[in-house]
Order: C-alpha cells, then sequence, then structure tokens
C-alpha cells in the first residue's frame, strides 16, 4: 500500500533488555543488549524508546554508538525503560548504490569476525595489533582452510604469473627505494598451458635496494634453485660471485654448488662437538663419514660404519683401533704401488702377498724383508758424497759386520762366509764351535712342498697374481717327488707335491777324524734350525770356510800369530809344519788369545779361515 514518510523498517522487531535498574540520576551511558548480548544499530532512529512512559526523540533525547546508548540528560532512579529494536542490526538488508559505501562504513572492532557459508564454517577474524586469522572451523578429519589465488586469463602462455603475494612498506618515510616492493612470492607459468600440462614454478623475490626480483626457483619437477631461476638439479645453488656456466654433467648429482670465485662449504659445530657428512643406503644409516671432532681436532673417515683413517695435527694414521683395515695407493701400472695389509701385519711394494717368489718388495712388521724382481739388479745401495758404510750388520744391538766402499774398492767387513752341509745320517749331535769337519762323498738333498696358487682377488677386488707357495720339508719315507702332500704355511693349509731343489754345490760332512786331511771343509759354526722343515727331520749346518772366525785347537798344543793349522783328526787343530799354506791348511792364528776353553781343555782363538 501507498504510505508518506519514511520507509518502512525491515527485519525482526526486538525489544531491548531493561536497564532501568542502572538509573541513578548522574549516569548517561548505558549497554545495549537483547537477551543479554551486546547489539548495536546502524542509524540511531531504528530505536523506539520510552522513558516513564514518554516517547525519546532519537539523536536528541538519546544517541548511540555501537552497543552503547547515551542520554543527553541522565534518567533518574525508578524510571520506567521500554524500547523497541527496529529491524536488524544493520537497519536491514540493502542493496547500497555504487560507490556509496564508503571504508570508515567497513570498519571492524577488534576481534571482530566476519564469517562465510551456509553454515558459517570459514571465519575471517580480526587479530588485534597483528592482522587477520582465516579458520575453518570444521572440527572433522581432512577440513583444512584454502586460500586459492585464481586468474581470470583464458590462455596461459610460457612465463604467465598466475598470482602473486607482495610485500611492502608504502608509508616508509625515506621514499624512493623503500617503497618499492621488498619481497614477493609468485606462481610463474614454465610453458603454454595445455589439457596434459600445467607446468608452474614459485619464485621467491626479495630486494637490496630495489624492486624485489627472483633469487629462488622452485621448479614444476622439484629442482630448487638459489641464486638461478633455471637450476639444474635437485639442488642448484649459485654463489655470490655468480655463475662460472659450466654445466653439471652427472645426471644423479643432488648437490651443484657453482661459483665463478672460491667455492667452498662450511659445517660449524660447537668447539665441543663433531660435525661431519654420513652416507646411508637401505642396509644401514650410517654406511660411512666424514667427521671432524672440534674437541681432538681430528678429522676421521669411516667405511662400512668402521673409521679406517684419521688425520690430527700430528699426522695421519691408518687403521687406529687394529680394525683391519688395510691401505693401497695404485700406480698408472700396478694397482698395488705400496699395500699395507693390516690383517697380515706387512707392507707390500709393488705385490698384495708376503709370497717371496712374486714380484715386488716385502717388510714385514716382526722385521722380516724380501725382494723379488724377475731379471736384472734386484737392489742397488749407493753412497754419493765420500767414502764409508754401504751396510751394517747388528745382532743384539751390537754391530757385528758391514759392507763400506772406499773409491772402487768394496769391503766385507767383519766378514765369515759359510755355506751348509749335513751330516750323513741326518742327526744332530752336540758339536762344539770351531771344530774341524771334513767333506765326505755324498752330496745334501733338499726338498720342498709346493703348492701353485692361482691368480685370485684379495678384498678389494685386486688381482693377486699366480705364484707358488713353497716349505722346506723333509722327504717322508717311502715317498717321492711328485708325490702329493698336504702342508701349512702361516696358518693357512694348502695341497701340493714334494719337489727336490737344485743344488750342485753342498756336500754331507763329518767331524774330521784324519790327520792332515786334505778333505777339510772348514770349522763347525751353527746348527740352521731356521731350517728345520715342516716335521723338524731336516738337520742342516753351517760351516765357517773363509773369512775371519775361530777355530778349536787342541789342548796339548800352543799357538802363537801367524801359525797355520791343519786338521788334528779329532775335530781340533794341530800346528802345521811349515809355513807354506797348503790343501790340508784349515787357518792362520790371527791371535793366540784364547775365546772360549770347552770342558776337554781344547780351546778357540781368531784366526782367517783357507778352506
Amino acid at each position: 500500500m501507498s504510505y508518506i514518510g519514511r520507509d518502512i523498517r525491515t527485519g525482526a522487531f526486538r525489544q531491548l533488555d531493561d536497564i532501568s535498574s542502572g538509573f541513578d540520576g548522574s549516569d548517561t551511558t548505558h549497554t545495549m543488549q537483547v537477551n543479554s548480548t551486546n547489539v548495536s544499530v546502524g542509524d540511531v532512529n531504528q530505536i523506539l524508546l520510552s522513558l516513564g512512559g514518554v516517547i525519546q526523540k532519537p539523536g536528541t533525547d538519546f544517541t548511540v554508538s555501537g552497543s552503547t546508548l547515551t542520554f543527553t540528560t541522565a534518567p533518574a532512579a525508578n524510571t520506567s525503560f521500554f524500547a523497541i529494536l527496529l529491524g536488524s542490526d544493520n537497519g536491514g538488508t540493502v542493496t547500497p548504490t555504487d560507490g556509496s559505501v564508503t571504508p570508515g562504513k567497513l570498519s571492524f572492532t577488534d576481534g571482530a569476525t566476519v564469517k562465510f557459508g551456509t553454515d558459517s564454517e570459514v571465519e575471517l577474524t580480526h587479530n588485534a595489533d597483528k592482522g587477520l586469522i582465516l579458520k575453518h572451523t570444521a572440527t572433522g578429519d581432512d577440513k583444512p582452510v584454502s586460500l586459492t589465488l585464481q586468474t581470470g586469463e583464458t590462455d596461459i602462455a610460457a612465463d604467465d604469473v598466475i598470482g602473486k603475494i607482495e610485500f611492502q612498506a608504502p608509508d616508509e618515510g625515506t621514499g624512493t627505494d623503500a617503497n618499492l616492493t621488498a619481497a614477493a612470492i609468485q606462481a610463474r607459468s614454465e610453458g603454454d598451458f595445455s589439457s596434459s600440462s600445467n607446468a608452474t614454478e614459485l619464485q621467491f623475490m626479495t630486494g637490496a635496494s630495489e624492486a624485489a626480483t627472483t633469487k629462488m626457483t622452485l621448479t614444476s619437477s622439484g629442482l630448487l634453485g638459489l641464486g638461478t631461476d633455471a637450476p639444474a638439479r635437485p639442488l642448484h645453488i649459485i654463489g655470490v660471485d655468480g655463475t662460472t656456466s659450466l654445466s653439471e654433467g652427472n645426471s644423479r648429482t643432488a648437490l651443484f654448488l657453482d661459483n665463478a670465485g672460491a667455492t667452498y662449504i662450511n659445517i660449524a659445530s660447537s668447539n665441543s662437538s663433531i660435525g661431519g657428512i654420513f652416507f646411508s643406503d637401505s642396509d644401514a644409516n650410517n654406511r660411512g663419514a666424514i667427521k671432524y671432532n672440534h674437541s681432538s681436532d681430528a678429522l676421521t673417515i669411516n667405511t662400512g660404519a668402521t673409521e679406517v683413517a684419521s688425520f690430527h695435527t700430528d699426522g695421519i694414521v691408518f687403521n687406529e683401533g687394529s680394525n683391519d683395515q688395510n691401505f693401497r695407493i695404485e700406480s698408472n701400472g700396478n694397482a698395488n704401488a705400496i699395500k699395507v695389509d693390516a690383517g697380515s701385519d706387512f707392507v707390500a711394494i709393488g705385490k698384495n702377498t708376503d709370497d717371496g717368489d712374486t714380484l715386488g718388495h716385502f717388510f714385514g712388521t716382526n722385521g722380516a724383508v724380501n725382494h723379488c724382481r724377475s731379471g736384472a739388479n734386484v737392489m742397488a745401495i749407493s753412497r754419493n758424497t765420500d767414502d764409508g758404510f754401504l751396510m751394517t750388520f747388528r745382532q743384539a744391538g751390537t754391530s757385528e759386520g758391514s759392507i763400506s766402499v772406499s773409491g772402487s774398492a768394496v769391503s766385507f767387513n767383519g766378514f765369515t762366509g759359510s755355506h751348509w752341509s749335513r751330516l750323513a745320517d741326518n742327526s744332530k749331535p752336540t758339536i762344539l764351535r770351531g771344530t774341524i769337519m771334513e767333506t765326505i762323498d755324498e752330496m745334501c738333498e733338499w726338498y720342498q712342498a709346493v703348492a701353485d696358487i692361482a691368480e685370485s682377488k684379495d678384498e678389494e677386488g685386486n688381482v693377486i697374481p699366480a705364484h707358488k707357495k713353497r716349505e722346506s720339508i723333509a722327504l717322508p719315507e717311502g715317498k717321492s717327488v711328485g708325490d702329493a702332500v698336504t702342508f701349512t704355511s702361516s696358518g693357512v693349509e694348502y695341497t701340493g707335491v714334494y719337489e727336490k731343489e737344485t743344488d750342485v754345490k753342498h756336500t754331507k760332512s763329518k767331524v774330521s777324524d784324519t790327520e792332515d786331511s786334505k778333505k777339510v771343509y772348514g770349522v763347525f759354526h751353527r746348527w740352521d734350525d731356521a731350517d728345520d722343515g715342516l716335521d723338524g727331520d731336516v738337520n742342516d749346518m753351517e760351516i765357517a770356510q773363509v773369512g775371519t772366525y775361530i777355530i778349536r785347537v787342541n789342548k796339548d798344543v800352543t799357538v802363537e800369530a801367524g801359525d797355520l793349522l791343519v786338521s788334528n783328526g779329532d775335530g781340533t787343530a794341530k800346528l802345521q809344519e811349515d809355513d807354506i799354506i797348503r790343501s790340508k791348511t784349515v787357518a792362520k792364528v790371527n791371535s793366540n788369545v784364547k775365546i772360549e776353553t770347552y770342558s776337554d781343555g781344547s780351546y778357540t782363538v781368531p784366526c782367517t779361515l783357507h778352506c
């Protein structure tokens, strides 16, 4: 129907809660509530209000601000109150004309919340002095809150920006660069979008004295670039000096550091901690590691979860803690230019075995040494600046002999030349040192147990050449050359055959029992216990034959320096009847000083052997 006057307020009419209990004749401000909940109106004319039964004039007798009602004159105590709120809080639902809603009309109080959706499940709340909070109020699983930036473009081409968030301080008073975009995050297409492609990268932009530019890029394939917008590997970092423009050729590289200047990786730890790099696989989280201990200033390298090397300020240690970790250096032509076998306690050059017949050099930690070469000189010893010793020989801390050079002459000092021999019955009786021995017409024979060792590989995959393993052994009764034999060498059991050593010069001998014998072989030095063989039945002896030594003289014979001696027929020496060196001459006395006197009265003196 038609009417004259203001437009009718629409919405629910609500009676305000009675506030007359607060009237005291002095208080002009009161809070408007409906059912004990604060309410507000968009226009003071939305309130029909009566005091003491008298209708009050809006804007004159009272005003409103938010939920606060202010009377021009404070109502007296016991004055009745009645008020009706016409329409909803905002004065009804209307469609404002364009431009009629100014920013001031959209302001919210602290903590105010704007709800979205039929169920009001999404809330945008003012966070006082901080900003806004976007929340999804649903409590069930898989109900995240999301904010989607959309573009209305219908044809996305390469390098189009689909969405962007910018950070800026436009009110900074210093102006110029300070007011430019300081940072931004944007999504940029990597190519034309199609029904099968929406490849997009995220670019993170920052500024220093400029509008923010791209400093970090995450591509659609998951490659992350720092300092580059075109990363080539999962993590591609370009340093402060710029790119080298080099391409990283290994497709499996996960981290690519690129800097036109010096490039470093710095792992910082406290001065009492350890920093390191660990290597893991599906079998273990710590298969290998490079670690630095800041407490001890030691760099260690681990393989297979075992420390194999450590580098200290005072040196480098391999196999610390006896972990049986080998050390090997390769040359262009040899996989074992230098090999340290921790388990077997030896160092080798040019080979990876302790076998003496394999080409190369062996140095055992027990002092054993062997050198093997297929041809030519095995060892050369040089002294360049002056005459003197080339080599010295010591026993129990005392120098017993040497090899020296003087001009073009080489001297063997403290020299006694000896050779092997054996008694006819292979027995091992007590023979006094210096006793005269003579030959018999029977040759010494030596045998070996020999096993052919096929080419193999060590634990590091290096080839150990085929070679032979030999051990001196007595030929058992009933056995012949070529028969099979099982023997043990260095704790390892081998299967091989019996072989006879090649020898053309060593005869068997006996204690001299012929006076003036021309078969004198020399004087007894010692039993060769190191060559007893695997079963202990090889009883070789060493016979001193030339050079300086001692000789056992009969108890009834007195000698002086310069005397020539011959066999007395009982293992001792007697004076030769003349001073001419003959085939029967054994030695020349160098001194009448008695070195040792035996229980039978015979004694030894220094001599020069002439056998």
